[in-house]
C-alpha cells in the first residue's frame, strides 16, 4: 500500500515538474519572441530566432499528459515550420518578411492556448 502511494506520489510530482518546466518555457519562448518581434536588424532578429527555436526543440523533447501529446506535438511542428520560413527570410536579408511570418507564430500561439485551456464556454457548447 505504502509503495503504491509513494509511486503515485511521484508520478504526480513528476506531472506538476513537467507542467511547471513548460510554462517557464513558454514565459522564455514570449520573451524571445517580442526581441525578435522589436529587432531592428536581421542578426538581432536573428539570435533571438534562434533561442526561441532552441526552446522549441527542447519542448519537443517534454513528456506530456497522453490526452494532450498529439495536441501539443502538432504546434511545436506548426512552429518549427514557421521558424524555417523565419530564418530563409533572414538569409534572404528579408527583416520585414520574417516579421510578417512572426505573425503567423503569435496565432499559432492563440490557438493553440485555446485549445489546450478552451473556455467554459466552448465546453459547454463547442
Amino acid at each position: 500500500m505504502k509503495k503504491t502511494v509513494l509511486l503515485m506520489g511521484l508520478l504526480c510530482s513528476a506531472t506538476v515538474f513537467a507542467s511547471d518546466d513548460l510554462k517557464s518555457m513558454m514565459k522564455q519562448m514570449k520573451l524571445d519572441f517580442n526581441h525578435a518581434a522589436e529587432a531592428t536588424s536581421v542578426e538581432e532578429m536573428q539570435t533571438a530566432v534562434n533561442k526561441f527555436a532552441q526552446l522549441v526543440h527542447q519542448a519537443q523533447q517534454g513528456d506530456y499528459p497522453q490526452e494532450k501529446q498529439a495536441l501539443y506535438f502538432e504546434g511545436f511542428e506548426k512552429l518549427s515550420l514557421s521558424i524555417e520560413a523565419i530564418n530563409h527570410d533572414l538569409q534572404q536579408g528579408d527583416l520585414e518578411a520574417a516579421k510578417q511570418e512572426l505573425r503567423t507564430i503569435d496565432a499559432l500561439r492563440e490557438e493553440y492556448h485555446d485549445k489546450r485551456n478552451p473556455s467554459i464556454w466552448r465546453k459547454l457548447f463547442g
